[in-house]
């Protein structure tokens, strides 16, 4: 078996061959510049298989965990399946398999697309027709599901969510493209405490996230706040206090708006409250622009590390 394949093509690699100088040997165009790894512009992404350490230098921890790695100082010793960045976005076709109510405003939506790669929590660009595309998080997980499942908040003027929630049905074509976001586990130490908060359809890519972390057998404490506008709005509760019961190493907190609760169940007012030793916790913020502003400026300033907190913000889309 060739080590080697970009795309779908098996490319013959020699030993001590780099991969920029087999794709090059095998008339592929790939782009390249200084060929010692200073200047990145031969980077490509690997989709299957570890590039060696040594050929991910100088990139950035998100980078690395996604598979990007500089074929001009690559010399691989196991197996690659490889794609230029440009190719990444490239639109597949994928199979409508489930539309479900979560709450009163909120469905699932899970969609099979052959051979895409992906990290839970990451998102990727729906479209669903030409003027039909939105941006919505993952929370499958790809080596427990055989689909790509969204949470997505149904909005009353919304052109998108009203089409998928009223018009698509199972066996309909739908096209992803993708994935994008660095919100997701690898890169995370297994002993290491994580933060978890989301409001809204933000749990979705949490959620991803949990189920990875759990799926790798993390054993540092996860805490996870989810806040919503009501208590109809925290879907998936059931699951999760089934989880915290479950596990002995994951908390979970629902925060649904109350004037007579604490903090009147705002989820970043009570997180805050709660969590004050988060100097090395991995933390992971997902909901509106400033939600995700206001705690990553208050978990700063409270000693987290910025490179310790990966965020996805959503932003108001129908």
């Amino acid at each position: 078996m060739s080590l080697l394949r970009y795309e779908d093509r098996p490319v013959d690699i020699r030993p001590g061959e780099t991969v920029l100088e087999a794709l090059l040997r095998a008339g592929i165009d790939a782009p390249h510049s200084c060929r010692a790894g200073n200047c990145q512009s031969c980077m490509h992404r690997a989709i299957d298989g570890a590039p060696p350490p040594e050929s991910q230098s100088g990139l950035a921890d998100a980078q690395r965990a996604m598979g990007y790695f500089l074929p001009c100082i690559c010399r691989p010793t196991t197996p690659l399946t490889i794609l230029r960045p440009d190719d990444l976005n490239a639109s597949l076709e994928a199979i409508v398999r489930a539309i479900d109510p979560l709450s009163e405003d909120i469905i699932r939506l899970r969609v099979e697309a052959d051979g895409f790669a992906y990290r839970p929590g990451q998102f990727i660009e729906l479209s669903a027709g030409e003027d039909l595309r939105r941006h919505y998080s993952l929370a499958s997980h790809p080596e427990e599901d055989p689909f790509l499942e969204m949470h997505i908040r149904l909005h009353q003027d919304g052109r998108m969510s009203r089409h998928l929630a009223e018009t698509l049905q199972p066996g309909d074509k739908v096209h992803v493209a993708g994935p994008s976001g660095s919100c997701f586990y690898e890169g995370v130490n297994v002993d290491q405490p994580m933060l978890l908060i989301g409001a809204g359809t933000g749990l979705a890519p949490i959620y991803g996230v949990l189920r990875d972390a759990l799926h790798k057998g993390h054993r540092g404490p996860i805490r996870l706040y989810h806040g919503a506008r009501s208590r109809k709005g925290l879907y998936l509760s059931d699951e999760l206090r089934a989880l915290s019961d479950a596990r002995d190493n994951f908390n979970y907190r629902p925060c649904a708006f109350d004037p007579s609760a604490p903090h009147g169940g705002d989820v970043a007012a009570t997180a805050l409250e709660a969590e004050r030793n988060i100097a090395d916790a991995a933390i992971f913020l997902c909901g509106g622009e400033n939600l995700v502003k206001r705690l990553k400026r208050e978990l700063f300033m409270r000693g987290a590390s910025l490179k310790n907190i990966r965020s996805d913000v959503f932003t108001l889309s129908g």
